[in-house]
């Protein structure tokens, strides 16, 4: 997980065009936004992008969104 790229994703694209990304990556196996490398974190990207953008589109700033979305992925992994 990138998130300086995971950020940039959120404040350049719409959440639809991100899930947009993934389905397209998962399809075709080419990153339309190349983010990583590897491709599972290229994935995640894109949907973690999505899950901050919907954050941003509800009010919150930048960092409260990633604030909220990292305590949202520390709380599955534990």
């Amino acid at each position: 997980m990138d998130i300086k790229s995971i950020k940039d994703l959120a404040q350049k694209y719409t959440a639809e065009e991100l899930n947009h990304f993934a389905d397209e990556f998962e399809t075709t196996g080419i990153a339309p936004v190349k983010t990583q490398e590897d491709p599972g974190s290229q994935m995640s990207d894109y949907l973690m992008g999505a899950e901050l953008r919907v954050l941003l589109d509800q009010g919150m700033n930048i960092n409260e969104a990633t604030r909220e979305f990292s305590k949202r992925v520390r709380g599955v992994l534990t």
